[in-house]
């Protein structure tokens, strides 16, 4: 069984199950990923969450033991967990799936979803509203603004609850028809003209410092 809990200040969750869960859903996560496109590496960008729960099993992030046997987890930031929870059940749309495959999304989008409203629950369930209603999973979607986002999530101001009321309108921002996902998108055409190469090859130099749970 996959549960999670929101981190003491507020920047995301942390994930937790037994290994055969984690390996379940990592499974669950590569398969949706290759879905009708097998061989294709355009939805590779989310598989970084793949890779986080695979850390997990691998007893690389977090290691628990309670009376139930050994509980491991891994730890995501709000704007990256809450993208690529509606990415793949958007891509479940695409796919052949299975039971539980199903159940391993349902318990994803569960996790989530309980600890945005274990952590504040009007913001939450404003966020549980609109969350699932992200489409990006176009060709043409620059998976770097999702990093440019969490990037301003973390580091552009405010802690705990006060930054945690900003992501609604984060989480909006996401949607590729968005005024700040279009003018994120122009931004980068203009930069890949100037440097010959394709949008999508740019990525942001910021500085990433140490992120405070």
């Amino acid at each position: 069984m996959l549960r999670a809990t929101p981190t003491k200040k507020g920047t995301g969750l942390i994930l937790l199950g037994h290994p055969d869960d984690l390996v379940s859903l990592h499974e669950t996560l590569h398969f949706l990923c290759r879905g009708l496109d097998r061989g294709n590496d355009k939805h590779e960008h989310a598989l970084s969450i793949a890779y986080e729960v695979r850390k997990a099993f691998e007893h690389k992030r977090e290691v628990h033991h309670t009376e139930s046997g050994e509980v491991l987890g891994t730890r995501f930031v709000w704007p990256q967990i809450l993208f690529y929870a509606s990415y793949f059940r958007q891509l479940a749309a695409y796919c052949n799936t299975n039971k539980e495959h199903q159940s391993n999304l349902a318990l994803l989008e569960h996790c989530v979803e309980t600890s945005l409203v274990e952590y504040d629950a009007k913001i939450g369930l404003e966020l549980v509203a609109i969350y699932p209603n992200v489409w990006a999973i176009t060709n043409e979607y620059l998976d770097s603004y999702v990093e440019s986002v969490t990037h301003s999530f973390l580091y552009d101001g405010g802690s705990g609850k006060l930054r945690f009321r900003r992501l609604p309108a984060l989480v909006r921002s996401m949607h590729p028809l968005s005024p700040e996902y279009k003018e994120f998108s122009e931004m980068l055409e203009r930069e890949a003209t100037k440097k010959g190469c394709k949008p999508s090859d740019l990525r942001d130099a910021r500085p990433w410092p140490e992120i405070e749970w």
